[in-house]
């Protein structure tokens, strides 16, 4: 089927259009968080996190940072440069809370002896951002446990919502 000459333009614009608005709702966001992760994109990490960003409590952080900068940082030294593969295991919502329970695989952990580790990705998103977001290891797992333990985390109580 041949596309008359001035409607090729219309459709291409239409499609265009169509690429660029993401869909917003928590579950999208995460999905391309993810898939930025696995294409070590760091630039499009960056862009799923609001400038307003919860501030993380990744101790390597320094005070000259601001919140979005902390969480991209944190983002790309644990699971970006390491190349890390994160495996979604299963991911719940509620509202705009997100938990996706994950085994994540990369060189970083296996280096410290651990083949992977498991746990919870817990984010707020909100208009298509990530408004908090944190990892909490499951320590009832031995290699998580361990491969923490080797970097001088261990359990403590904390709230389970971001």
């Amino acid at each position: 089927m041949k596309v008359p000459h001035l409607l090729a333009p219309a459709l291409l614009a239409v499609c265009a259009l169509a690429q660029a608005q993401q869909p917003t709702d928590p579950v999208a966001v995460f999905n391309r968080y993810v898939q930025a992760v696995h294409a070590a994109d760091l630039p499009a990490v960056r862009a799923l996190i609001a400038a307003d960003v919860e501030r993380s409590d990744y101790p390597a952080c320094t005070a000259q940072m601001d919140n979005a900068a902390c969480l991209a940082f944190y983002i790309d030294q644990t699971v970006v440069k390491p190349q890390a593969q994160i495996n979604v295991v299963a991911i719940e919502t509620r509202g705009d809370e997100l938990t996706a329970r994950l085994e994540v695989r990369s060189a970083l952990y296996q280096k410290a002896g651990a083949e992977r580790i498991v746990g919870s990705d817990v984010l707020r998103i909100a208009d298509g951002k990530i408004r908090a977001f944190r990892f909490v290891p499951d320590f009832k797992d031995p290699a998580t446990a361990s491969f923490f333990a080797s970097i001088g985390i261990t359990p403590r109580p904390r709230n389970s919502q971001p």
